[in-house]
Parts: structure tokens; sequence; C-alpha cells
């Protein structure tokens, strides 16, 4: 028979996708917290032996990088928020106790100009180092300080701003404040995301907190990529579809690595072009496909304690116990729940992150079995045990 046979060209497109770690930036200097702005421009914050400063440069071009001036008034300078919408960055900049103010800049045409500046709460700071965290209605702020009654070493206070000055600093209590310095603060809606140091180790945490009240709820370590076990791990901060943080570990002499966990783009076929030519050609058959469903009822589920993203010891031996007795190459579904306590993001990052872990442990512990694994996630209402799950489907 006459078969028209195609020329077919394809195309990568965009698209939503999985997220990818990246390193952005590599220092044997320590890298005091790291901001990627829209246009690529990352600025990072080194502190060095005349002071602590910032830097800039264009993303993956490391040659390009100069230090800010217009950004280093003070001995000591970092990138404490900003207002995305209004295009406004906010820098904290102190050359002795009394000479602290947070200045706010605009990037026009590649430079930095100054638009204002605001003075810092009054306080008597016995800290080494002032990290803060100011909010992008320039209404709150979070303050890592040692004052007169800190639970032990830096905590975490809040300080509002009412009617034209600061509130006393209050601090936020022995939920999130402990004998160990607890500094690098960052605020995203009703979430507080901050480092927590014991010697050459820190991990990254989150906590509810009320704003209105300066009450938080307990902390929670970040996933273990932001989190790497033993070896030093702050700045965490989320803009947009980016999470950042910074890592260093001993094995690596001390090198301050930089990182972003971003979407990747995913791939799209495109029929581009059709350039009929006539060819006699035997037709081929080829069988359909068969198509596996997801099975109405979960075959398995795990359960979790309140705001915890990972199993306890009965649920993963129960997991183990299920996941031996399939075959190998058996597709599965892991379908990740979160109740209704929490803000939006929140609960969004509780249910796929319980669905993330028992994949990641599946591809750790049974990789042998070359499981077929697929992810969903839901948000539900309603609030309990019930709702706090993972489920594992079988496909059939």
């Amino acid at each position: 028979m006459k078969k028209i046979i195609y020329t077919i060209a394809f195309l990568l497109a965009s698209g939503a996708a999985a997220q990818a770690q990246v390193e952005v930036k590599q220092t044997k200097s320590e890298l005091a917290g790291f901001i990627l702005l829209e246009n690529d421009l990352l600025l990072y914050t080194l502190k060095e032996e005349q002071g602590q400063f910032i830097y800039s440069e264009q993303r993956d071009k490391s040659e390009t990088s100069k230090k800010e001036v217009v950004l280093n008034a003070g001995l000591i300078n970092a990138v404490v928020g900003g207002n995305k919408a209004a295009g406004e960055l906010y820098v904290y900049q102190k050359n002795g106790r009394n000479q602290e103010v947070i200045s706010f800049y605009r990037l026009k045409e590649g430079s930095f100009e100054k638009t204002g500046e605001r003075l810092l709460p009054k306080m008597r700071n016995h800290a080494r180092n002032l990290g803060m965290f100011l909010s992008d209605d320039k209404q709150t702020l979070v303050v890592a300080a040692e004052l007169g009654r800190s639970q032990g070493h830096e905590d975490l206070y809040i300080s509002k701003w009412e009617n034209n000055r600061w509130s006393k600093p209050k601090n936020l209590g022995k939920t999130v404040n402990t004998r160990q310095p607890e500094f690098a603060p960052y605020l995203a809606n009703d979430t507080l995301y901050f480092s927590r140091k014991d010697e050459a180790i820190a991990y990254n945490y989150r906590a509810p907190v009320d704003v209105a009240t300066s009450k938080a709820g307990t902390p929670v370590k970040l996933a273990p990529v932001m989190n790497v076990a033993g070896t030093y791990n702050a700045y965490y901060k989320k803009v947009a579809d980016r999470q950042m943080w910074i890592s260093a570990s001993q094995e690596q002499d001390y090198f301050y690595t930089a990182y972003l966990l971003e979407p990747v783009p995913s791939l799209k076929e495109e029929v581009l072009a059709i350039a009929p030519v006539e060819e006699v050609v035997e037709e081929v058959i080829t069988p359909a496909p068969v198509l596996k469903t997801k099975a109405a009822a979960p075959a398995m589920k795990l359960f979790y304690a309140f705001n915890s993203v990972y199993l306890n010891l009965e649920e993963v031996s129960a997991l183990a116990r299920f996941l031996n007795k399939q075959p190998q190459g058996t597709e599965l579904v892991i379908k990740g729940y979160s109740d209704g306590y929490g803000s939006a993001e929140a609960k969004d990052y509780v249910s796929r992150n319980r669905a993330l872990q028992v994949k990641n442990h599946i591809e750790k512990y049974f990789a042998k079995k070359h499981f077929v694994v697929t992810l969903e996630n839901e948000v539900r209402d309603a609030k309990g045990r019930d709702n706090r799950k993972t489920e594992l489907y079988l496909m059939h």
C-alpha cells in the first residue's frame, strides 16, 4: 500500500516541572547571606577582616564580581529584605553602636540608588553579629540579638513599626529560642524561617508565627536537601518559586556554597514542520499500549505527628513490610495530605513533602526493586490525624 511519511522536527519548550538543586556561588570566604534578583543579578555578603560587605555578579559569570560601593555605606552591611512590587532592596548598615540604619535602594539602569532609610530600634545588643529581616511592607522587623533576657546566646525578637517608631523588641519565647544561637531570620506570610547553630553545625528551621502577638509555634527542620546532616546550613529564604540557602562542610575545607532550588524546564514535543515525502512502505501495525489506572482505594496509609513530614519508626517498619511484598517494577502512586492547620503555603509544603519523603525513602532503601513512582498531593480543610497522612496506591 502507499503511505505518506512525514519529516517531523521537535523543539524543547519550557513548562512547569520538577525542582533542581543548583550551586550559584562557592567561596572559601564566609558567606553571610545571598539573594538572586529577577534579572539574574546575584547579591551576596562576605565576612572579611575589615568588616562585612555586599558583592554582586551576574549569575554564572564570576568574572563580573564587584563590591557594591553604594550598598556598603557601613563597616557591617547585609541585605535584610526587599519589596518586589516596588523594586526596592533593604540593606542594614552599621558603623557603630549608635550608627545603625536600614537603607532602602532601587536598581536603576544597572546601579543602585538610595530612596530612604530608617533607624533601628533602641536596644543594648551584646551579640557578636546582628542578623535581621524587614518585611516587604516595612512594618515588621525580626531581629537576632542577645539582649538582657535572652534564652542563651542570640535569640529572635520581633519589633513593629507603630506611630513612626519601632516598638520594644519582644522575645519569641522558648518554643523558638534555646541555649544555642538562633540567627538568620526570614519571614514569609505567617511562617518564620531561621537557623540554629551548635558549634560548627547549623540547621534551617521553620515555625508558624503570629506577628500581631509575637508568638511562634514549635519549629521543625526543613527538608534534608536544605539540611545536610553534620554540616553548616543557614540563611534560608524563599522568593517566588525559588528557595535559597547556604551550606558549608569541614569535609569541603569550609567552602561555603550558595544553593538554589528552582523549577527546571520540562520537555514538550511540538510538530514544527511537515514535509510530505511519498514512499511505498509496508504498514506496521503496533499494538495499542496497555494503560494502567490507579486503584480506587489505597493499598496502604501512613500517618504523621502534627506538623511533621517524617514518619516514625512504626510507620517506617510498616512501609518496609508492604514494599517487600511487591514485585519488582511495581507502579505506585504516592499521595501526601495535609490537614487544615496553617497557612496555604505551609499546608501545600507539608502535603508535597510527605509524599516526597516517602519517595526518597523508597529510592534509597528499595532501589533494587525498580519501583515506578508518581507523586500527588492534596490539602484538606478537615483537621486531625486522619488527614495527616500519605497514601500508597497500586496501578493496575
